[in-house]
C-alpha cells in the first residue's frame, strides 16, 4: 500500500522495500513531504527521515570529488568510470594470460562493449573441466557498489592478496565468469548526468521517457507482478522479453555455454538480502532447501567478518514481487540449480549512494561469504580439486 501511494504521488525515482525490516524508503522533496505524510497517516504508517539531503550524498560521487588521485594503477577500494574498468580488465588479461580471458559478448544500445572476464587456473581448458560460477553486477546502473564488489572479487582471484592458498584452491577447482558491468550505458550516465539513473539508455515509445529496466526484461513469466508497461516507470519491462541489446547479449552468451554454470550470483544494492528464486510468485524451485542451506553459510560468514547481518529467502517474500528478473530466468529456463540475487549493504543510511570508504569492507565481507559458500558446495559435490588445502 505504501508503494502504491508513492507511485500515485509520482515519487517513483527512489522507492525501496525491505520486508524483513518492515520499511519502505521513499525519496520525497520538502514540498511533497506534507502530502505524503498525510496519505500515509490513513494507513497508520509512521514516517521518519533517514537521509535528510540526498543531493549532499550525491555530491560525494561527482567526478570532481572522485577524480583519481594521480596514483598509478587501479585502486580497488574506489569507484571507477566505465572506461577505467575497461582499461583494468585489459590489464588483467595482459598480466595474467594463463588464467584470464576477456571476451566481448555484445554491444549496448550506445555501442559500448559488454565484457565477460573468465578466470581460472589452466584457463584454456577450465570451461570444459571445472564447475562454473557466474557472477554479474551493475544491471541497475545506480548501484555502484555492486560493480566495485565484482571488481574486488576479481582482484582477489587474480592477485591473491589475502588468504592466497584458499583463493588458489578455488581457482584450481572452479571456472569463474564475471560480467562486471551489465548496463554500461546506464552506468556511464550516472557519472555524467544522473547519479540515480537505474535503467538502460534506449529511447522508448513514451514521450520524454528513456530506458528499460534490464532486470524486468527476461523471458520467464515476463510482464507479471512487479513490472510496469509504462515507459516512464523505474520498473518498465520493455515492449517484449529480451527487447534490449544488453539482455540479448547475456542470453545468447549463457545459451552458448556447453557446460552451464553450477552457481549464479547477481549483485544489487541495497538492503542486505541474500535471495533465492522466484520473484514472480511464491513458487519456489524443487531444490529451495539446498539453496537456503548455502545462503545461511554465506550470510553467517559475512556476519563473522564485521557483523553485517543479512536476511535470506525467496525474492517474492523477502523483498517484493518482481517478475522477469535475471535470477528467475537463470533458474527457471537455464536450470542453473544454485542461483541468488544479493542486495549488498547498507539498509538505507546511504542507500544507493554507498560512500567510497565502504567499497573495501563490502568487497571483503562479500567475498568471504561467497568463498565459504563455494568451499562447502565443493565439498558436498566433490568438485574441489586442489592441493592448496586439506579437506577433512
Amino acid at each position: 500500500q505504501v508503494v502504491q501511494v508513492a507511485y500515485a504521488l509520482k515519487l517513483s525515482e527512489w522507492v525501496e522495500v525491505n520486508k524483513p525490516s518492515g520499511y519502505v524508503d521513499i525519496m520525497v522533496s520538502p514540498t511533497e513531504m506534507p502530502r505524503l505524510t498525510e496519505e500515509l497517516k490513513y494507513l497508520a504508517v509512521s514516517v521518519s527521515p533517514l537521509i535528510h539531503n540526498v543531493q549532499h550524498l550525491i555530491k560525494r560521487h561527482t567526478p570532481e570529488r572522485l577524480r583519481r588521485r594521480d596514483l598509478p594503477g587501479y585502486d580497488y577500494s574506489k569507484y571507477h568510470k566505465f572506461e577505467e574498468i575497461e582499461k583494468e580488465l585489459h590489464r588483467i588479461i595482459s598480466k595474467h594470460p594463463d588464467m584470464a580471458v576477456l571476451e566481448v559478448i555484445g554491444k549496448s544500445h550506445e555501442d559500448r562493449p559488454m565484457y565477460v572476464l573468465r578466470i581460472s587456473h589452466d584457463i584454456e581448458t577450465a570451461a570444459d573441466r571445472k564447475p562454473t560460477v557466474l557472477i554479474d553486477a551493475g544491471i541497475h546502473s545506480r548501484e555502484w557498489v555492486s560493480i566495485s564488489t565484482a571488481m574486488w572479487i576479481i582482484n582477489e582471484l587474480v592477485e591473491n592478496p589475502q588468504d592466497s592458498h584458499v583463493n588458489r584452491g578455488l581457482l584450481d577447482s572452479y571456472h569463474f565468469i564475471f560480467m562486471p558491468v551489465m548496463n554500461p550505458d546506464g552506468y556511464s550516465y550516472t557519472w555524467t548526468n544522473d547519479r540515480l539513473w537505474r535503467k538502460n539508455r534506449r529511447p522508448t515509445k513514451f514521450a520524454g521517457c528513456t530506458g528499460v529496466d534490464l532486470n524486468r526484461n527476461w523471458d520467464f513469466h515476463w510482464g507479471g507482478e512487479g513490472t510496469s508497461d509504462y515507459g516512464c516507470d523505474q520498473d518498465y519491462r520493455g515492449p517484449n522479453p529480451f527487447s534490449e541489446p544488453e539482455t540479448q547479449a547475456v542470453r545468447d552468451y549463457v545459451d552458448s555455454l556447453e557446460r552451464k554454470p553450477e552457481v549464479y550470483i547477481n549483485f544489487h544494492a541495497y538492503g542486505q538480502l541474500w535471495m533465492t528464486p522466484y520473484g514472480y510468485s511464491t513458487d519456489t524451485p524443487p531444490n529451495e532447501n539446498e539453496m537456503m542451506k548455502y545462503s545461511k553459510i554465506a550470510v553467517d560468514a559475512i556476519k563473522s567478518h564485521r557483523g553485517t547481518e543479512y536476511q535470506y529467502g525467496p525474492v517474492y517474500t523477502t523483498i517484493y514481487p518482481a517478475s522477469s528478473i535475471s535470477v528467475d530466468w537463470i533458474r527457471g529456463v537455464e536450470d542453473i540449480k544454485i542461483a541468488y540475487t544479493v542486495e549488498l549493504p547498507d539498509k538505507g543510511n546511504n542507500g544507493f549512494l554507498s560512500p567510497e570508504y565502504e567499497v573495501k569492507p563490502i568487497g571483503e565481507e562479500t567475498w568471504k561469504g561467497i568463498r565459504e559458500l563455494l568451499l562447502n558446495f565443493g565439498v558436498d559435490k566433490e568438485v574441489l580439486n586442489t592441493r592448496e588445502f586439506l579437506i577433512v
